[in-house]
């Protein structure tokens, strides 16, 4: 059994998305996150032996997370996920090596035995990224990781529970990536490493992704979450 933890916040202005906010305002920020996940829903779609759980934040927004993403799924056409194979569990307390910690810890003591785990920051993201993902994690490597440019990742997928990648980690900093790639070495971690993915972050993030080729949908979609 498979399994893919999306991390991803409530879209209150202020409470997502606060770097890229400080350049366009609390409110456009908000709508560009709603946006970015529309978009990560959407490519997720065709996902195959593979359940999906969202791991929202803060705890006590589990009626608001999931009446924003179950009516996303079930009345749109260009989504392709089965909302039967979806559950919602609250990121819990603690810093993020805690709170992945913890999610992973709950995956494998369920009794699946691939789990990968990604945030809503990166919107090229996909299922057959995902798929990727899991396929490497064979006989040779024990987890599978996706660098961004910024120094961090977009992807963390493993075959057994490694709490050794969450600890001392320098999060949402540019030594994310390398630190976690020191701790498999040090724990004799096999890693196989994804080709980078870019996150959206701040606004040249922003403005790239426009240019990109998913630019078209993310502007139409931010612009009817603005109106």
């Amino acid at each position: 059994m498979r399994l893919l933890l999306v991390f991803l916040k409530e879209p209150l202005p202020g409470q997502v998305k606060t770097r890229l906010a400080t350049e366009v305002g609390s409110d456009k920020a908000a709508s560009i996150y709603r946006a970015m996940v529309r978009i990560l829903l959407q490519q997720l779609g065709g996902l195959e032996d593979c359940r999906l759980r969202f791991c929202y934040a803060p705890d006590d927004a589990h009626e608001a997370i999931k009446f924003w993403i179950l009516p996303e799924i079930m009345e749109s056409k260009d989504i392709l996920l089965d909302p039967e194979e979806i559950d919602f569990h609250a990121q819990g307390e603690g810093d993020l090596g805690q709170r992945l910690t913890g999610a992973m810890r709950c995956a494998f003591e369920e009794g699946f035995q691939k789990v990968a785990v990604i945030g809503s920051d990166c919107i090229e993201i996909s299922s057959r990224w995902i798929h990727a993902a899991f396929a490497q994690l064979s006989h040779r490597h024990d987890a599978v990781i996706g660098p961004t440019p910024d120094g961090g990742y977009h992807l963390l997928a493993t075959k057994r529970f490694l709490p050794a990648l969450f600890e001392g980690i320098p999060w949402s900093s540019p030594a994310t990536y390398e630190v976690t790639m020191e701790r498999a070495a040090e724990h004799g971690i096999a890693t196989y490493a994804l080709p980078p993915l870019a996150d959206i972050d701040h606004l040249p993030d922003y403005e790239a992704a426009l240019v990109g080729p998913l630019g078209r949908r993310l502007e139409k979609l931010v612009k009817r979450y603005e109106s």
